[in-house]
């Protein structure tokens, strides 16, 4: 199984039993993903940046 989509090769190839096109691609975007990728810009290049690492906690009201 391919670790980054999920899927198996025998499901694309038509010699066993499975579709070239078994799946279409979707588009989707996920807010916490944006907001994580927007403060990673933030993060400085070289060793002030080694180990910052980007996550999201709740916001307590």
């Amino acid at each position: 199984m391919c670790e980054q989509c999920g899927t198996r090769a025998a499901e694309w190839d038509e010699v066993q039993g499975g579709d070239r096109y078994a799946y279409v691609t979707t588009t989707v975007r996920c807010v916490g993903c944006e907001l994580i990728a927007v403060e990673q810009d933030q993060v400085p290049e070289g060793p002030d940046g080694y180990g910052v690492r980007i996550g999201l906690v709740p916001r307590t009201p």
